[in-house]
């Protein structure tokens, strides 16, 4: 789950980041219809420029500030990932100790069972000495009566008025006990032997229990310490995580108040436009009034009705299409030619440079407006050849192809855009 969850977050940034480039672009090329002005409108063309300038600026802390979400974000992910690893660690800790406190367990009831066995061992050893003690007392007095009987005779039996046969049989009786008392005596023995060695068996492996749960007591508490210290590192790794986030959650509000003032800077563009056509159309008329020769139009005012017939940019293959797949949800908003490093690149058709110069993501770009809310984009090239303001004819060297900004092939990125927005070029270019 967190791996998914990490893929979506770079997704979503990534698409951001597109967003934002996307954005950027349009904002420069609303901008750059701005500098298509009347020579007669000085003094709104002053301000105009010093909006622009303004707007750079924005640009720039924009692009700033979009570098460092992604480089947060990137930190951001390393320190989940780590921050997931060290749940994955713990979580083996806290297994390995589990199974650490139930062997000790297992070992406490054996124990108990042998120190049980002991106690009953020593309880019978006790038993059977006793019996061996009676039964040795008894053999003392049977073998003392033996001799007593064996002093008497049969005629003091006679005298006594006794039968002379009983002394016979009560030295048979008293041998038959004899016998069997130094028997049982025997068996005696021999079950106290049998005790003390199980009792021995039994002490040796009370001893190698007690071994056995001294170190695994020992692996316990350095389990437990380690479990201690990876706890600690999670809570780090958390902690940073939550400060990383802050400061993400931080730069977006930044951001957000960056493209705020990036649209308060386009309305007042375009009431300067607006200001500045209107004061194009004064002096248009005041020119007319005085048989002056009006302002010269773009040469290419009717750029719709060369589609299909414009010149395409560069000898290259196109390696991306307008619509495809770029990065994550990003998708190309033009066409990618790759060419040899330093071959020309041409204005597709006539019209006014409007913009010169590097651009973050697109690096060394040119924008050439063609009129009717029509323009051209040449990016990610080596050098540029024109300056703003300067008008080229269709098929004219404009730059050179490069690796500029983020390509890391030589090659020439190609939009037409329409009123700011990106039209597909392919069907535009001449076959």
């Amino acid at each position: 789950m967190a791996a998914l969850a990490f893929s979506a977050i770079s997704e979503f940034h990534a698409g951001l980041i597109s967003m934002l480039r996307a954005l950027s672009l349009s904002l420069f090329l609303a901008a750059s219809a701005g500098l298509v002005l009347c020579a007669g409108a000085a003094s709104a063309a002053s301000g105009s420029a010093a909006t622009v300038k303004q707007k750079a600026r924005a640009e720039n802390q924009k692009a700033n500030v979009e570098k460092q979400l992604s480089d947060m974000q990137k930190r951001l992910s390393e320190r989940e990932a780590a921050s997931e690893a060290a749940n994955d660690e713990l979580r083996k800790a806290d297994q390995a100790i589990s199974d650490a406190n139930r062997r000790l367990r297992s070992l406490k009831g054996e124990r108990e069972k042998v120190e049980a066995r002991l106690a009953e061992l020593r309880s019978d050893s006790r038993t059977v000495g006793r019996d061996l003690s009676g039964a040795e007392k008894l053999l003392e007095d049977i073998v003392r009566a033996q001799y007593i009987h064996s002093q008497r005779h049969s005629w003091q039996s006679l005298i006594e008025g006794g039968n002379p046969n009983e002394l016979s049989r009560t030295a048979a009786e008293l041998r038959y006990l004899s016998i069997a008392q130094v028997r049982a005596a025997d068996a005696l023995e021999k079950e106290q032997s049998r005790i003390e060695t199980v009792s021995e068996e039994t002490r040796a492996r009370r001893t190698e229990l007690q071994r056995i749960a001294r170190e695994e007591e020992s692996n316990r508490r350095e389990l437990l310490s380690e479990k201690r210290d990876r706890q600690e590192a999670v809570k780090k790794l958390k902690r940073d995580i939550e400060t990383q986030q802050a400061a993400i959650d931080k730069l977006k509000k930044d951001q957000t108040r960056l493209e705020n003032l990036v649209a308060d800077i386009d309305k007042r563009l375009e009431r300067e436009r607006a200001a500045e056509e209107a004061a194009r159309k004064r002096e248009a008329a005041r020119q007319a009034k005085a048989n002056a020769k009006p302002v010269e139009p773009l040469a290419s005012g009717n750029f719709a009705k060369l589609k299909g017939r414009l010149i395409k940019p560069v000898a290259g293959r196109i390696a991306a299409t307008f619509g495809s797949r770029r990065t994550g949800s990003a998708l190309w908003q033009g066409l990618l030619f790759r060419a040899p490093e330093g071959a020309e690149v041409a204005a597709c058709a006539s019209g006014r440079v409007v913009f010169s110069d590097w651009l973050r993501g697109y690096g060394n770009l040119i924008i050439i407006d063609h009129g009717n809310t029509y323009m051209s984009v040449y990016a990610n090239n080596e050098s540029i050849l024109k300056n703003v303001g300067d008008r080229v004819k269709a098929g004219e060297t404009v730059a050179t192809v490069g690796t500029s900004g983020a390509s890391d092939e030589p090659g020439l990125y190609f939009e037409i855009r329409y009123k700011g927005k990106p039209i597909n070029p392919q069907p535009w270019l001449a076959k």
